[in-house]
Parts: structure tokens; sequence; C-alpha cells
């Protein structure tokens, strides 16, 4: 298996489960904010989209493939606390979330080593490639997985599997 083949199979694990918390996710629980808790499930799966999108399109080149509402909604340091507009359902994220992957692969497949429109630097961590674009942004999502979980715990969720 090449470098890019696990990298798109570790793409496809990590957005199965995120996939999986959403079927588990009602539109009631998806807003729910518990005490100590900043954003919603909701948020964290909007989150997910806009910056998987943005990573690869923005390093990589072309269509971020973004609507533009959802910047205001879901970029980093925003909160539904401070949302002006409708979000869009669990069901519109769930089919965002579900056909990215397919995307990506098709559009960045065989370009994965190349290096990126300009380095991007996070703390002393400096990203030069495209490969690890896609190895933070699979990262950043099961970060963002974590912080899913942590809600639904706080909200009363024993099963986090189950409806």
């Amino acid at each position: 298996m090449t470098n890019e083949q696990l990298l798109f199979k570790q793409m496809d694990f990590v957005r199965s489960r995120t996939l999986k918390m959403m079927e588990t996710t009602s539109e009631e629980l998806a807003d729910h904010m518990p005490s100590g808790f900043r954003n919603s499930i909701r948020w964290n799966a909007g989150h997910i989209f806009l910056t998987q999108n943005t990573l690869m399109y923005s390093f990589g080149g072309g269509d971020h493939h973004v609507p533009e509402h959802y910047f205001s909604l879901f970029e980093m340091n925003t909160s539904p606390l401070d949302w002006k507009s409708d979000p869009p359902s669990i069901s519109e994220l769930k089919v965002r979330l579900s056909i990215q992957p397919d995307r990506i692969r098709r559009e960045f497949s065989g370009k994965l080593d190349e290096k990126i429109i300009r380095p991007f630097q996070i703390g002393d961590y400096r990203l030069e490639t495209l490969a690890e674009v896609l190895a933070f942004a699979n990262w950043h999502e099961g970060l963002h997985q974590g912080v899913i979980n942590g809600l639904k715990r706080a909200s009363g969720v024993e099963n986090l599997w189950e409806k």
C-alpha cells in the first residue's frame, strides 16, 4: 500500500466514524450545548466539513466547494451563540460529509506528494505537502470526534452509537 493509499484509507475510516456519530444524533441533540461547551455537535460537524475543504483547496488549489454562509457559521472561533443565520440541517451536513472524501480523492489523487502553494505553519510544525495537509485534516477530524463524544456524554447520552 502506498502512502497515498494509506492516507485516503485513513480519511475514509475517520469519516465513517464521523458519519456514524451523525447518524446517531437527533436535530435536538445536535444543538445542545452543555455547561462548559461553547459549541454544539452541529457546529463540530460543520467545522469538520469546512476545515477539510478549506485546508485541501487552500493549499492544493481549486474551488473549496463550501457554501459562503458556512464560513460565518463554522470557522474557528465561531459559535452557535453568535449565529445570525440558520445553520444547515443534520441531514444536509451528513450529505456534504459523505461525498467529501470521494471528491478529495478524485481531485487530489496522484498529487499528495506535491508541495503546497505556501507552507502551513502550526507553532513549530510546518506542513509542506498535500499529504501532510491531509494527515493534519484527518487528525483534526478525530479531535472534533472527541469533542462530539464529550458533548454527547455531557448531554446524558450513555451509548454514543445509538439514537
